[in-house]
């Protein structure tokens, strides 16, 4: 399986740039480092975000995690795996609320 690149892929080529502009900090807990990313979510660019995986993302942002659908990079991720499934910097994230009505 071919590893992604950390940059987006804006030409299509395979190729991404190797040179990740990620941000590290010393963690104040001790535990190494936390890194922040660079996502698009519903179309807005966000920064800084410490984030690791789409369930930290939906706490982060707070939102109810039961009324939700999240894709990520066109594939629709299942709520059960929102707590594994990590993000990368450059990710694409679509949230979309469910609404009722009649």
């Amino acid at each position: 399986m071919r590893e992604r690149p950390l940059e987006p892929d804006t030409d299509n080529s395979g190729v991404g740039s190797r040179e990740g502009k990620l941000k590290a900090t010393v963690s104040r807990k001790g535990c190494g480092f936390l890194f922040f990313m660079r996502l698009k979510i519903n179309g807005e660019t966000v920064e800084n975000l410490q984030a690791a995986t789409v369930g930290e993302l939906l706490d982060a942002l707070r939102i109810e995690r039961g009324k939700v659908a999240v894709e990520v990079n066109m594939s629709v991720i299942k709520k059960q795996d929102y707590a594994c499934f990590l993000l990368r910097d450059g990710d694409t994230v679509e949230i979309v609320n469910f609404v009722g009505g009649g």
